[in-house]
């Protein structure tokens, strides 16, 4: 076995950590795509359903083409997304494992995430371009599998706590929507946050806002189909240009502040949409305010899928550029400049996100 050359003065075992540490995230890279394919074509699905198969059976209930199938199970079994047993040489998908990859309800589903890959390798040319030129890549350049990946990356918080536990941690918030009160979703996306809302508060009014028409148009049509239209209405509207007349009880934010052009201008906004005695809710990423608190799994995510999204969606339109370390203090800052006077962290425990509540 060869040996390896150390320049002098280089710490030998720091270097080859280093290097399995690299490698390892390129295998992690290399396998996106991979999760893509099995969130897309709905092998995870079937694997949780079916238990242990062998390949061929897998072939045999999707329809899909053997040999890749026993080329990409191989990929997940050495990943150890899947249990592989040699003996009857099948594979299966754990119900632990099944929680994270295969049911959109799980609070811990992923492929959402996995959805959204495609496209940040897709557009790296443009982005490269904008670290030479500066500028930014607009949403409206990436595909519908970045808006129905977020929408099912977040859509399970949603569900599972939006109406149970978060909006609770608000004192009265809940009170003013069961007794019919105004609520809003500003840069509402595909309309997820609201729909949990129109069922758990069947009194409510409810609108949200979004400048991408397409997530506008599918918003409306899913309250159509749940039969809350009547109650609950989608516009195209920019987070900076809300109804100023003072009516809202609740205002929302989820995810999206720092993805803004100009949080400043869209606090601004949602200052003059609520009540005096409204509460704006903002969610945003789980990142501290300073980069050696974020040196972290979830900050290295972050910090990626803003360079690749986030920040340069802002920077596309001369914004603020803020990405998805914005953080609490920076958040502050922006909603004090607005004029609100009262800024809480929620005692809410969650691996992704943080919450506020926010007050005039």
């Amino acid at each position: 076995m060869a040996t390896v050359q150390v320049p002098v003065g280089l710490d030998h075992d720091k270097m080859m950590n280093f290097a399995h540490h690299v490698v390892g995230d390129l295998a992690a890279a290399i396998t996106g795509p991979l999760l893509y394919i099995g969130d897309r074509l709905g092998l995870f699905r079937v694997l949780a359903d079916s238990g242990p198969l062998t390949v061929q059976e897998l072939a045999d209930k999707t329809g899909l083409n053997e040999r890749y199938l026993r080329e990409w199970s191989s990929a997940m079994v050495a990943a150890a997304y899947l249990d592989y047993d040699p003996k009857p040489q099948t594979v299966a998908l754990s119900a632990e494992h099944a929680a994270v990859l295969a049911n959109e309800n799980s609070p811990v589903f992923v492929g959402g995430m996995s959805q959204m890959i495609p496209d940040h390798y897709r557009l790296l040319p443009q982005i490269m371009d904008a670290f030479r030129h500066g500028g930014g890549v607009a949403y409206e350049q990436y595909s519908p599998d970045v808006f129905e990946g977020t929408e099912r990356l977040f859509g399970p918080g949603y569900r599972n706590f939006l109406a149970q536990q978060w909006i609770p941690a608000m004192p009265g918030v809940a009170e003013r929507l069961a007794a019919g009160g105004l609520a809003g979703d500003a840069g509402c996306g595909r309309g997820q946050a609201l729909m949990a809302l129109a069922k758990a508060f069947p009194a409510a009014q409810l609108v949200g806002w979004d400048n991408h028409a397409p997530n506008i148009a599918y918003a409306n049509e899913q309250a159509r189909q749940a039969g809350v239209s009547d109650r609950l209405r989608f516009e195209v509207r920019g987070a900076n240009d809300l109804p100023q007349h003072h009516r809202f009880d609740l205002i929302m934010t989820c995810d999206c502040l720092h993805d803004m052009v100009s949080p400043e201008t869209c606090a601004r906004s949602i200052r003059g949409a609520l009540r005096e005695d409204g509460a704006w809710f903002c969610i945003e990423p789980n990142m501290a305010d300073r980069l050696e608190d974020n040196i972290s799994p979830i900050g290295k995510m972050f910090y990626a899928v803003s360079t690749l999204q986030c920040m340069t969606c802002s920077l596309a339109h001369g914004g603020s550029g803020y990405g998805t370390g914005m953080g609490a203090g920076n958040v502050e800052r922006v909603a004090h400049l607005a004029g609100f006077s009262r800024f809480r962290k929620l005692p809410i425990q969650h691996p992704l996100n943080q919450f506020f509540e926010i007050r005039p």
